[in-house]
């Protein structure tokens, strides 16, 4: 798979997104991220949140 394939790009950003913001470090991707990967990370988190928290709510029913 090419460095720059779409799938590889997704999967990495969601994995750098969630990593910070479990360490309340999300204004610090741009300090070790290309800035499209900083970008797209920060977008990936809402619906991650979103993901969770449906899925919780499901567990609790």
């Amino acid at each position: 798979m090419p460095e720059d394939a779409p799938q590889k790009l997704f999967t990495q950003a969601c994995l750098h997104g969630l990593r910070g913001k479990l360490c309340d470090h999300v204004d610090a991707l741009d300090s070790y991220l290309r800035p499209q990967m900083a970008a797209t990370a920060r977008n990936i988190l809402p619906l991650m949140q979103h993901v969770a928290t449906a899925d919780l709510s499901r567990r609790d029913q």
